[in-house]
């Protein structure tokens, strides 16, 4: 039998993989686009092309950027200072950018608000990806981690924290009638509330709310949202976050899939939750078996909160 050599084999399996520092990093994160890079830890800015020559600032990385880029972001603190202090918008025309923090510790690169009240990543352009970070918003009137826009449907925000830094921040993510977003394995605490989606312009359609934690320092809302059929599934909750899934939020909202969450109810299924009659809830896990759509024995939810 006849064949390529296996270090040949080796070299086409792995040819559309990109290194970084000793990681592999697949092809679904590089975009196809080009390869900035940030290193906060430089005494000066490069040109961005490599890590010897790595910009010291988001900013300026996302000022070079062109649609289907990949920024990476390297870590270099650790405890509660952050590696980065900025406010950072991507534009519209930036379609597919990709910003991933490579961090030093498993809570990501940590990245605080240029000024408090105002918001650390503004999200404009469709198809974006942020990934890796610990956002560190700052203020409970108008404090922001990212502010994601109408035009930036189709974006992924995974694998990051949310934590507020002196004052508790208003909103982790705030979602502008934004279609067709994925908000997935995050962790969630210290902020008023979690995930905010106003309809502005139309109700937020098909956002993807997956595996994710919000623990018991959500002081307001987990997930509250004008949602039209958008699925939430899989979210953990503790029970001192006074509203935990709302996909009505002003009466807004229809045809939703809230499933296999975990809902600590302090008060009750009804008061903790909010849905549409159109609403499917069906299995989440609920402990508050007094309600007339939880299973008395099982605790499994099978109707919309019905307030």
């Amino acid at each position: 039998m006849t064949g390529k050599p296996r270090n040949t084999m080796k070299s086409l399996l792995i040819k559309d993989f990109l290194q970084v520092d000793g990681q592999i990093v697949g092809n679904m994160i590089n975009n196809g686009g080009s390869a900035w890079y940030v290193d906060s830890s430089r005494t000066a800015s490069g040109g961005g092309a490599s890590w010897g020559g790595a910009f010291i600032t988001i900013t300026e990385a996302v000022a070079a950027a062109s649609a289907y880029d990949t920024i990476f972001v390297k870590g270099n603190k650790t405890g509660e200072t952050s590696d980065y202090a900025e406010s950072v918008s991507v534009s519209v025309a930036q379609v597919g950018l990709r910003i991933v923090g490579v961090g030093n510790s498993p809570e990501g690169v940590m990245w605080t608000v240029g000024t408090a009240e105002g918001t650390i990543l503004s999200l404009a352009a469709k198809d974006s990806y942020v990934t890796g970070f610990r956002f560190r918003p700052n203020g409970a009137t108008s404090g922001k981690a990212i502010d994601v826009a109408v035009t930036a449907l189709g974006s992924t925000i995974e694998g990051n924290i949310f934590r507020s830094t002196a004052e508790t921040a208003l909103y982790g993510i705030y979602i502008d009638s934004t279609a067709d977003l994925t908000i997935r394995n995050n962790v969630f605490t210290s902020v008023e509330t979690a995930i905010f989606g106003a309809a502005t312009t139309k109700t937020i359609y098909r956002a993807k709310i997956l595996d994710n934690l919000f623990d018991d320092k959500v002081d307001t809302a987990g997930v509250n949202i004008t949602g039209r059929a958008c699925i939430i599934k899989g979210n953990d909750f503790t029970s001192d976050t006074p509203l935990l899934i709302d996909t009505y939020k002003d009466s807004v909202g229809e045809m939703n899939i809230v499933t296999r969450n975990t809902l600590p109810c302090a008060a009750a299924y009804e008061t903790n939750c909010s849905g549409s009659t159109s609403d499917n809830w069906l299995g989440n896990y609920c402990s508050d078996v007094e309600s007339s759509v939880v299973g008395a024995d099982s605790g499994i939810t099978f109707g919309y909160p019905q307030a």
